[in-house]
């Protein structure tokens, strides 16, 4: 999983990985008032994911600080371990598609398979951000481009018209997977 600067077809940073996805052909996109009901619960669903993302932090020098800080950790191990475990059972009772290679940006996404979309189809997305979180993202979109390569189909798509907020709260999504890339890598690096 990785994050990197865009590319010149986007803006801010993209995050390319595996997770998993499905997709569903649609006859037409959704209304505006359903399209905000979702938009409303992919909101929800984003501040979830990120506040299982905080961490307890740096308590300095103070002694009665790093107790109460090592405390906290101790107290966010343990929340993490039960969430991974109730995620796990939650996942076994859903249909949780396979994970794929793909690319994220607050605008779209990238991904490929064997079998082509139509262009300008009308898709729903269903993007599992976290397992130990598994609800997914429900994004609207249409599919701009399918391109060919070797072994299959790289479909491109944009976003049906997400507002201002999901758009900030995909790119801070990225922007912590870019982060957690980085602190992954840091840890490798010093062994």
């Amino acid at each position: 999983m990785t994050a990197t600067p865009a590319d010149s077809s986007s803006s801010g940073l993209v995050f390319a990985g595996r997770l998993p996805l499905a997709w569903h052909q649609l006859a037409n996109l959704p209304d505006a008032i359903e399209l905000q009901t979702l938009e409303r619960s992919n909101l929800a669903n984003l501040r979830t994911l990120f506040a299982l993302e905080i961490h307890a932090g740096d308590s300095g020098d103070d002694p009665v600080a790093l107790a109460s800080a090592n405390e906290l950790k101790r107290l966010d191990f343990k929340v993490g371990v039960l969430l991974e475990l109730v995620g796990q059972l939650y996942a076994r009772q859903q249909a949780i598609p396979p994970e794929r290679a793909l690319t994220l940006t607050t605008t779209g996404l990238i991904w490929r398979d064997t079998e082509p979309l139509a262009t300008d189809c009308a898709l729903r997305l269903d993007l599992y951000c976290n397992l130990n979180y598994p609800r997914p993202l429900v994004l609207h979109a249409r599919v701009t481009e399918t391109v060919a390569f070797a072994g299959g189909w790289e479909t491109r798509t944009r976003f049906q018209e997400p507002s201002e907020s999901l758009q900030e709260a995909l790119e801070r999504y990225i922007f912590l997977q870019h982060r957690r890339a980085i602190a992954h890598s840091r840890r490798g690096d010093s062994r």
